[in-house]
């Protein structure tokens, strides 16, 4: 097995290791739902929360190599749906369906807990598993609001990557599920149970007892400064109007779950002084960040088209061009103009500092500085950077590449495949009979078909692959280091992992598939014309079958 092979075989691992860790917790809940439902089979909430998590599992289990515990799954989600829409149970009735899910538990548990120990049996899936458990608390996100049924939609998406979400039905019991189970993320909504601000007055007397949080993310009915104010005072990481936006919440999720992770925002250091670029290079990388050092000025053309900066930090005197004329040399090509410029100088003179800042800069430091005040004036500066790129790059539905975007990856991943003589792949993917799901179901429900796939392939690609959304319906993913046989491969295991997804909407559930062509840089080193043969390829495809992966001609 390659390298790319086994780090693609190691990342599927470890995502189907998280679930089969949290599958014994999730059967659990079931039987205690049941156990419930059979003694109260009134209690609405509890059968609303029986047939969501019934649902959930026919959903992920055949996802993660368990079909047949997922199809059984769904075959009771669909009885107990009969009951939900009006269905008159009897007693006799209502016992039979519980014994039957409880007998499918019981089933179920050791298979379960046979995966944990480490004792996998070959599944059907491409997906298995083999190793120690995660803990309990990996992926856990406990959810405090008392409307918790209308986010029904976010968090069922948010247990298909494979998250766990626990309503808290009660604000007192917030301090003891915490500390049980130590979540790695809070929804918590402000005004939950006891008033305005109830929710956000808990959080700060847990703070004030000196109890451990976890991050926060609080949400209201109302959009006023006093909420927003109250929610950065009580230590939240992101605040939410409601209704909640999914593809924000789920977005933002990730992005603060990732937080262990270094940046690695990208650093371009100019200066002739060789040992002292190194030395903040280090520091830099130390940090957690990408340090490119450049000791000679006329390069930096060059340099940043290959590098491609989040910011640079250049000194203000160099031989032969300064920092100052260096600065009014990148500025001078469009493509660098919101690309952040540090001055990083021993000088002093003020006036010789807004004449940097005039002709371009962002920030002047003195040196010396310390490591400390260093990397977190960059951080902070390229972080911004990142974000407002995101914004001008990023579709505004998927949060994926946009069009433009999308390009200017590619052109710039051949360039450099060109360079050290390696091979990309590009795949051009169309969902299908998209019309029809927009026609049958709205333009909403379609929007979350869109939101879905991008969200599956951001979770199932390597962190080097790039996706965007291309227009419409249609996406292309880039393959660095990758021929177009091993694209496929790829590939196709996620198009087997949507067409089991099973999206909701009021006239009832549906699956979407998707076709998809590829090539890669063998059949032509030019962009556009890589685009057309990965077209090409998808023409083919949707009129031999659709759901299906062809690669270009060769």
């Amino acid at each position: 097995m390659s390298d790319r092979d086994q780090e693609l075989n190691d990342a599927l691992k470890a995502l189907a290791q998280v679930y089969i860790a949290k599958l014994p917790a999730k059967l659990e809940e079931i039987r205690i739902a049941t156990n419930r439902f059979k003694d109260h089979p009134d209690d609405r909430e509890n059968f609303s929360l029986l047939h969501r998590l019934l649902h959930t599992m026919a959903g992920s289990a055949g996802t993660f190599g368990f079909p047949e515990m997922g199809e059984a799954s769904r075959d009771l989600e669909k009885q107990l749906k009969e009951f939900i829409s009006g269905a008159n149970w009897s007693k006799t009735r209502t016992d039979q369906f519980c014994e039957q899910v409880l007998a499918y538990v019981q089933s179920s548990m050791p298979v379960s807990d046979a995966l944990v120990d480490g004792e996998v049996k070959e599944q059907s899936s491409p997906i298995t598993t083999l190793g120690d458990s995660e803990p309990r608390g990996k992926g856990l996100i406990l959810w405090a609001d008392h409307e918790f049924e209308k986010n029904k939609e976010i968090v069922q998406l948010l247990e298909q990557f494979a998250f766990d979400i626990q309503h808290v039905e009660k604000l007192s019991q917030l301090e003891s599920l915490i500390e049980q189970y130590q979540p790695s993320l809070l929804i918590v909504d402000m005004d939950f149970q006891h008033g305005q601000f109830a929710g956000t007055e808990e959080v700060m007397r847990l703070r004030g007892l000196g109890k451990s949080l976890p991050p926060i993310l609080f949400t209201s009915n109302i959009n006023s400064f006093e909420c927003r104010l109250r929610s950065v005072r009580a230590g939240g990481d992101a605040f939410f109007l409601k209704p909640i936006d999914l593809l924000a919440v789920t977005e933002a999720i990730e992005k603060i779950l990732d937080r262990p992770n270094p940046p690695l925002y990208r650093i371009l250091i100019i200066d002739d002084d060789v040992d002292l670029a190194q030395y903040y290079s280090r520091v830099l990388k130390g940090a957690g960040m990408i340090a490119e050092v450049l000791n000679h000025p006329e390069l930096v053309l060059e340099t940043m088209a290959n590098f491609r900066p989040e910011l640079i930090l250049m000194d203000v005197y160099m031989p032969d061009c300064d920092g100052v004329e260096l600065s009014r040399v990148i500025r001078q090509d469009p493509s660098y103009l919101d690309v952040p410029i540090v001055f990083l100088s021993s000088e002093n003179n003020l006036q010789k500092q807004i004449a940097a800042v005039k002709v371009g800069a962002d920030d002047f430091l003195n040196k010396p500085i310390s490591p400390e005040l260093l990397t977190s004036s960059l951080a902070t500066r390229a972080e911004r950077y990142r974000a407002l790129r995101t914004l001008v790059m990023r579709d505004g539905l998927t949060g994926l590449y946009n069009h433009t975007a999308i390009k200017e990856d590619l052109i710039a991943k051949m360039s450099s495949a060109s360079r050290s003589v390696t091979c990309v792949a590009v795949a051009m993917l169309d969902l299908d009979d998209f019309k029809k799901v927009n026609d049958t179901y709205g333009h909403q429900i379609g929007d979350q078909v869109l939101r879905t796939l991008s969200h599956l392939l951001r979770q199932r690609l390597r962190k080097s692959d790039v996706v965007g959304r291309y227009g419409g319906e249609e996406f292309i993913v880039i393959f660095p280091n990758t021929t177009a046989d091993v694209a496929r491969m790829v590939l196709d295991k996620i198009r087997m992992m949507f067409a089991t997804i099973h999206h909701m909407a009021e006239q009832g559930e549906f699956c979407v598939g998707f076709s998809a062509g590829i090539a890669d840089s063998r059949q032509s080193t030019n962009p556009d014309d890589l685009l057309t043969i990965a077209d090409a390829a998808l023409y083919r495809a949707k009129h031999s079958g659709k759901n299906q992966i062809i690669l270009g001609d060769q």
